[in-house]
């Protein structure tokens, strides 16, 4: 198997392609050696188009029953798939033989499960066997494990020791730009993959790592440039049509990206990503109807218990209570907090009015700094997204938001401040008495600060909403 990220642009693989896609062209059956198969897989795996790669898997199967790397290349198709329970029970079926391919297809399977440091020992083993003059093709993907299971510092150590004794190393080089990347030194890995693109300028992976850093640090521009040039040159990778799009939604060029979204969407029908944004696209348009009917349909097709249900319905619900339609806004926001996930990170991210979903491939650096700045709780959550819709005026979704959210707090204060200045906003004055004794009791600085007047630690509810009256 060709591990090298360059080796599905080089002639050899493209002819290998081509003969593949020749013959199924012509519904004839290739011949193809196991390490062919292997190639193909892994390049259809790298573009997301699993269902190629179950084709493969097919075919190897029929070629070459029998063999181990059917069951490997299951395995891997699981792992594409999330079902690292089921690839660490078919794994056991093979028996664990030491050579360092089947030592990495454990360390993928032990990764997948989140455990790390499992993963990493047998990166470092397979490092040390290299350094011992044995299995040193192999040292790229353990140092990618490495990188994958959080040990950047690590990789990158370990990497610059190797390239001292090799400095023009390709493959270390790409490495230590992941691990440069990983630890947000931004210009050092830009500047490792301009000198690969000098080297070669019709390198897909070069371009689309380059595309990436630059959208990770918000230069959707030049990110945009990037993903272009790897697009003509390849048209078939997918993924770089999708971060294409981010770039136009981004750089608000909103009819362009919705096209493309369309496009990426109607060959990924179950995909939400590509509706999600082409409904977000609509909404900044103007066209709220159109945006509204989009998220809806999210709601229908969405699996209950996930972020994107969640998020869909709390969109749809700011968009009805903007069009006037406060019941059914309500209900969509009751039924968005009532179901709501495990994981609702993403409603710490809040840039714009309606929420963005986001996926691994999308983040930015700031995201990631701000999901990652601390551990947080549902309450913590929860309370975010009421900020948010007080922010922006939905403030009788906001009320509900808080009061779900009380029940995740010891401390309350700040909740019923927020209570108190709902209740004011919408008229209900006579009701906000005991959110705003509440809030006191607890010294809330953030009540003072809702309603704009100087904190005072001995101030009483009645006196306190006296003044804010005057």
């Amino acid at each position: 198997m060709n591990y090298d990220k360059g080796y599905f642009d080089s002639p050899e693989f493209r002819e290998l392609l081509n003969r593949y896609e020749q013959a199924n062209r012509l519904n004839t059956t290739p011949y193809l050696g196991v390490d062919e198969l292997i190639d193909l897989f892994s390049y259809f795996i790298s573009i997301d188009k699993p269902d190629e790669a179950s084709n493969i898997l097919s075919l190897t199967t029929r070629l070459h029953p029998g063999t181990p790397e059917c069951t490997k290349m299951e395995i891997r198709l699981l792992l594409y798939r999330g079902e690292a329970r089921e690839a660490i029970q078919l794994f056991s079926t093979i028996g664990y033989t030491g050579d360092n391919d089947t030592k990495l297809l454990k360390a993928e399977i032990l990764l997948a499960l989140k455990e790390f440091k499992q993963a990493r020992d047998i990166a470092i083993e397979i490092l040390r066997d290299a350094s011992n003059g044995n299995g040193g093709d192999n040292a790229y993907e353990a140092l990618e494990m490495l990188l994958d299971c959080g040990f950047a510092h690590e990789a990158l150590y370990i990497c610059e020791n190797l390239l001292r004794a090799a400095p023009e190393h390709r493959s270390m080089l790409e490495v230590k730009a992941e691990c440069l990347i990983e630890m947000q030194r931004i210009n050092e890995a830009v500047e490792i993959y301009n000198r690969l693109l000098d080297d070669e300028p019709y390198n897909t992976f070069y371009w689309e790592q380059l595309g990436h850093i630059y959208y990770m640090v918000k230069r959707y521009g030049k990110a945009l440039e990037c993903f272009e040039y790897e697009i003509t040159i390849n048209d078939d990778i997918e993924y770089a049509k999708m971060m294409q799009a981010y770039c136009y939604y981004y750089l608000r060029d909103y009819r362009q990206a919705r096209e493309i979204f369309k496009s990426v969407g109607s060959k990924y029908p179950d995909s939400t990503l590509p509706q999600f944004y082409t409904a977000l696209s609509f909404y900044h348009e103007g066209e709220k109807e159109i945006a509204k009917e989009l998220f809806s349909g999210i709601t229908e097709t969405a699996q209950e218990g996930t972020i994107e249900m969640m998020l869909a319905r709390i969109n749809k619900a700011m968009i009805l209570d903007e069009q006037g339609e406060p019941e059914r806004a309500d209900e969509a926001m009751a039924m968005a907090i009532m179901m709501h996930p495990d994981n609702m990170k993403q409603l710490i991210l809040r840039d714009k009015h309606l929420y963005e979903l986001r996926d691994k491939e999308n983040l930015t650096f700031d995201d990631m700094n701000t999901l990652e700045s601390k551990e947080w709780t549902a309450g913590e959550e929860l309370y975010r997204l009421g900020e948010h819709l007080v922010k922006h005026g939905h403030f009788t979704l906001a009320k509900r938001v808080f009061r779900y959210t009380r029940e995740f707090h010891t401390d309350t204060s700040d909740i019923d401040a927020y209570i108190a200045y709902i209740l004011w906003h919408t008229g209900e004055k006579e009701k906000m008495e005991p959110a705003v004794e509440n809030a006191l009791e607890g010294k809330s600085c953030i009540l003072f600060e809702l309603f704009d007047i100087p904190y005072n630690s001995n101030i009483m509810a009645k006196e306190f909403i006296s003044q804010i009256k005057g």
